[in-house]
């Protein structure tokens, strides 16, 4: 936290019980996690599956936390906390009881953004969040006071702890919203009270909790009830399928980006470089504003560098700046991450991965194996939380490696033996120019990766995170 809260604000905001501790004093800097907790800090244990922070209360206080909440279910352990930490220590501690220290963090970070008041941009969407929002920053950053949600802090816990790090001072907060059910968006956006939403695009994510392509734009278009209570403005892909679903069922402001030349904003691009990087021209609507250079590779990232100027030009940031922040941006790493290690150009876009955001990173293959006269190697894992289509979907991505024309196709997991099949069975495989390897589990791809992929090649590394695909770059 920034700046330090009066423990009346706290009983005010969040109607807990003040247990320990004097309403006029403060607290400061709050933290989730007993292992880093620093002398001073606030303990805020938070509960989850296979974890309760609660049993770490007795050693957060050994290490010189100022107090901490605890839930009213483990309201019969309090006797056990006191017992076991030092009475003169114990005596100083500012404690509360709520009903729930999730909705606790909720209503602390909902009501400490609104004593501050910075405008707040809000990203959803089901590919480009986090790499828009690091370019966003990066021009902001550049003329203002700006803070915003670090590598990927876009749940509940990682906003609600990221707005308590703004200040009086901060002119611009940035928010990537996660999204994994109905609600989550909206819930996020008025916890941060949004100004101004981006939606990058909608594809198919998270389909073990929607039923279809339509539930998930619409859980996308809940930013857009809180920009429409306040007056806001949703800058959307015009390109998506879906945006016109999406701008029926909302009232705000709208300022679309995209390909298309009569569009609020939008680009043309113009050639990429042999790592996939295009420069492109930025225009409002017919009158061209800039020429952009990219220092990230993809055709999709032309997109989010769009939405990142689009907004920043709508605020009348001067285009020189805007052109200055998204050349010089630093995006978080395993996103389009281009490493050259052995005379093979390995793309490290293994962060996570949906049937959109993998066929983007596709598409970055082909470019830049086509660009450097090279074979194209996919290491692609697992898709998750892709429910009952899941089989389906990975099948699909088999038979878009050979639409691209992916000479090989190095699958990893349980899922991806159906890309394999999507792959083989394609009517265009060609058993003399496609090669394709299927593997359970990383130690028996380990054995024989070296033996598949040569100097010369162009790897991409693709699959959701709980693959952690990163792994295998030291294997290539």
């Amino acid at each position: 936290m920034r700046e330090k809260i009066k423990i009346k604000e706290i009983l005010s905001w969040t109607k807990s019980i003040l247990v320990s501790g004097n309403v006029n004093h403060h607290i400061g800097s709050v933290s989730t996690d007993s292992r880093t907790i620093k002398s001073g800090e606030f303990f805020l244990p938070l509960c989850g599956e296979n974890y309760d922070g609660h049993a770490f209360i007795p050693a957060v206080i050994e290490k010189g936390a100022s107090g901490f909440v605890y839930e009213l279910k483990h309201k019969n352990k309090f006797k056990y906390w006191r017992d076991a930490i030092d009475p003169d220590a114990f005596k100083k501690l500012v404690i509360f009881q709520s009903e729930n220290n999730l909705k606790f963090l909720e209503l602390v970070s909902y009501w400490y953004m609104r004593k501050f008041k910075p405008t707040v941009v809000g990203i959803t969407g089901s590919v480009g969040k986090t790499t828009t929002k690091d370019l966003l920053a990066n021009i902001l950053g550049r003329a203002y006071n700006t803070k915003f949600t670090p590598k990927n802090f876009n749940t509940e816990i990682g906003v609600a702890k990221s707005v308590l790090e703004i200040d009086r001072n901060t002119d611009f907060f940035i928010a990537e919203f996660g999204m994994r059910a109905k609600g989550q968006v909206k819930m996020l956006s008025d916890m941060c009270d949004v100004d101004i939403g981006i939606i990058t695009a909608v594809g198919k994510s998270h389909l073990e909790f929607f039923k279809s392509l339509n539930e998930i734009a619409a859980a996308k278009a809940e930013i857009g009830e809180m920009l429409g209570s306040k007056g806001g403005v949703l800058f959307m892909n015009a390109d998506d399928g879906l945006s016109s679903f999406i701008k029926k069922r909302i009232s705000c402001k709208v300022v679309e980006f995209g390909r298309n030349r009569n569009l609020d904003f939008n680009f043309v691009e113009k050639d990429a470089d042999n790592l996939g990087r295009f420069t492109f021209d930025i225009y409002r609507k017919k009158e061209r504003i800039i020429e952009i250079c990219l220092n990230i590779s993809g055709y999709h990232n032309i997109y989010n560098a769009c939405a990142a100027a689009a907004v920043c030009l709508y605020l009348n940031v001067e285009a020189e700046v805007v052109k200055e922040g998204i050349e010089t941006a630093v995006v978080e790493s395993c996103r389009m991450e281009l490493i050259k290690k052995g005379g093979k150009i390995i793309i490290n876009d293994c962060y996570n991965a949906n049937p959109l955001s993998v066929r983007k990173a596709i598409d970055t293959l082909y470019l830049v194996s086509s660009k450097n006269n090279s074979r194209s190697v996919a290491i692609l894992g697992d898709m998750l939380e892709l429910g009952e289509k899941s089989s389906e979907l990975h099948q699909e991505i088999g038979e878009y490696l050979i639409e691209k024309k992916i000479d090989v196709l190095i699958s990893l997991g349980k899922l991806s033996e159906h890309t394999c099949g999507g792959y083989i069975n394609s009517k265009n495989f060609n058993k003399n120019k496609n090669l394709c390897f299927y593997f359970k589990n990383k130690e028996s791809l380990s054995e024989k990766l070296g033996d598949i992929v040569r100097p010369g090649d162009s790897v991409l590394l693709k699959g959701s995170r709980a693959n952690k695909m990163e792994s295998i770059i030291d294997l290539i």
